[in-house]
């Protein structure tokens, strides 16, 4: 919890360019490509490539985004995974994965938020000291996708198959996933859930999930986010996407590739018009298989801990209750 505490209150900074600013590569990122592999998984008895196990977050190299103005005396590109470690060796990665975020479309690498949304952003970092504007991590809540995939301190992942869907079990929050994979049909987009609805398919070896049916009652069930921002740096300044929560259109596409035994590849493009002002995507070498006598461990995060947010943001939210409809 404290390597994930609140971000501090946001400092004035420059006047930031208008929404929908993804452009021109910034000098020196080089173009991102999918990786390819030879690679070919067992099968599952039902025909399935198995990819099931337990796996470990394999730290970002970079940060999540490129700051629309770079702080003075700090690398634009800062990784926001100093604090995050693994016992499992990094695999190797490809040209431009050390030198690029994570945002690998637009090339640029600057998420590309609608004014509105920017403005919003904004607005959510600047109160960091009000319960309201927390950090749905910080509560306790559900993370959603594809953030329950950024790598966390001693976060494990635990992927099951059975005919006809993958079920990933997340070590963070208890948090799961059943994707079915038997092709059938959507659920009534009035059903909606933190972690969405998700439909999966296989293209060759890569899995591939659609996510839909995002629960939109809690603001801050924010789209991306990894580990915490340094407190005091403003919205137009983070590397780390905080504070973006998303709309009732919200979309994800997620691409699982099993690049090794033991390593998978993610990517996620996420769709929202109400936010972002064309599709963006990330991507990075997410899972790592885990050690032979690895077990997940119990994730002990309490909604409305008191104590611990008094200490982390002072704010006391002692006899305050939310009703979420």
């Amino acid at each position: 919890m404290l390597a994930m505490s609140a971000i501090g209150s946001a400092q004035d900074a420059p006047a930031a360019p208008p929404g929908g600013r993804g452009g021109a590569p910034t000098a020196g990122y080089p173009p991102y490509a999918r990786p390819t592999t030879t690679f070919v998984p067992p099968k599952t008895p039902d025909g399935q490539p198995d990819i099931s196990g337990l796996y470990l977050a394999i730290p970002l190299p970079r940060g999540i985004e490129t700051p629309l103005v770079p702080l003075a005396n700090r690398s634009p590109n800062r990784a926001n995974s100093e604090f995050s470690f693994s016992i499992n060796e990094r695999p190797k990665l490809p040209e431009g994965a050390i030198a690029r975020p994570v945002g690998v479309d637009p090339p640029d690498g600057k998420i590309p938020l609608t004014p509105e949304a920017l403005a919003r952003r904004k607005e959510i970092i600047a109160n960091q000291e009000k319960i309201e504007y927390l950090d749905g991590r910080v509560l306790c809540l559900s993370t959603g996708v594809p953030r329950s995939t950024i790598p966390a301190p001693v976060v494990g992942y635990q992927i099951f198959q059975k005919p006809g869907a993958v079920v990933i079990f997340y070590e963070q929050n208890h948090l799961y996933r059943t994707i079915p994979t038997d092709g059938r049909a959507p659920l009534d987009p009035n059903i909606r859930k933190a972690m969405g609805v998700s439909r999966g398919h296989w293209e060759g070896n890569v899995l591939v999930v659609e996510v839909t049916n995002f629960t939109n009652n809690l603001g801050n069930n924010w789209v991306i986010g990894a580990i915490s921002a340094t407190p005091g740096v403003p919205a137009e300044s983070l590397t780390t996407g905080h504070g973006i929560p998303h709309s009732d259109q919200y979309k994800v596409t997620e691409r699982y590739t099993p690049i090794d035994a033991s390593t998978i590849h993610y990517e996620a493009k996420l769709e929202d018009p109400k936010v972002f002002t064309q599709p963006w995507t990330i991507a990075y070498y997410a899972f790592a298989r885990a050690p032979k006598d690895y077990v997940p461990v119990e994730y002990a995060c309490f909604e409305g801990n008191d104590k611990n947010l008094l200490l982390m943001t002072n704010t006391d939210i002692s006899g305050i209750r939310v009703n979420v409809p």
